[in-house]
């Protein structure tokens, strides 16, 4: 299955929580239901498949994966050593488009993504064009000195609606740099899921 690149909202109600890196929404939605003429009155229990199957869903819409790349990233985590779960969630957290997103630079993941793939991003003084990059710690990203983005950049920084700048970025030398200093925490996941119903959902197959 392809990236999702379809109307951002719908997705948001239908998984009934908000998506941050998806889109920017209130947590208190104005329609807290699923799209639709019987969104409002629908009250189907949901069955055990139904819920883990949301959950991955609520992960991969965040973060902007296809199927296929959050497979890749779920195997991954099954080979490590330690909880499954938490693996995941800080193997994705760590991406580079993820990492820019949660420094303010972009507004979105999706954001994010683009503005990592056309170079305005230098991670330890090299240019890095792959979103999927594994930001490790003790790495510096900062905004490539040859990017035409450095005033948009700028101006997304100082947006109120950015989400709280977690633990594992500090700031250097003012806010334009920015450093890895330690591997993301489970409480800095900033969407609401259950990584064991995911790591169920996948041991199932």
């Amino acid at each position: 299955m392809a990236r999702y690149r379809g109307p951002r909202l719908k997705i948001i109600r239908r998984l009934g929580t908000p998506l941050p890196g998806l889109m920017r929404t209130d947590p208190d939605l104005r329609r807290p239901y699923g799209p639709g003429q019987h969104g409002p009155t629908k009250r189907a229990k949901l069955s055990d498949y139904a819920l883990r199957l949301r959950e991955k869903q609520k992960l991969r819409f965040h973060y902007g994966l296809s199927e296929a790349q959050l497979k890749r990233y779920v195997a991954k985590a099954f080979g490590s050593k330690g909880n499954p779960g938490l693996t995941l969630l800080t193997s994705l957290e760590r991406r580079l488009d993820s990492v820019l997103f949660r420094a303010g630079f972009a507004p979105t993941i999706n954001a994010a993504r683009q503005m990592a793939r056309h170079g305005h991003i230098s991670i330890n003084g090299r240019r890095v064009d792959i979103p999927s990059y594994s930001v490790q710690v003790g790495d510096l990203l900062v905004t490539h000195e040859k990017s035409k983005m450095k005033e948009a950049i700028a101006q997304n920084r100082q947006d109120p609606n950015n989400l709280a700048l977690p633990g594992y970025l500090t700031p250097v030398d003012g806010s334009d740099q920015f450093k890895m200093a330690m591997v993301p925490a489970r409480e800095d996941i900033p969407v609401i899921v259950n990584e064991q119903l995911i790591v169920e959902y996948y041991s199932g197959k």
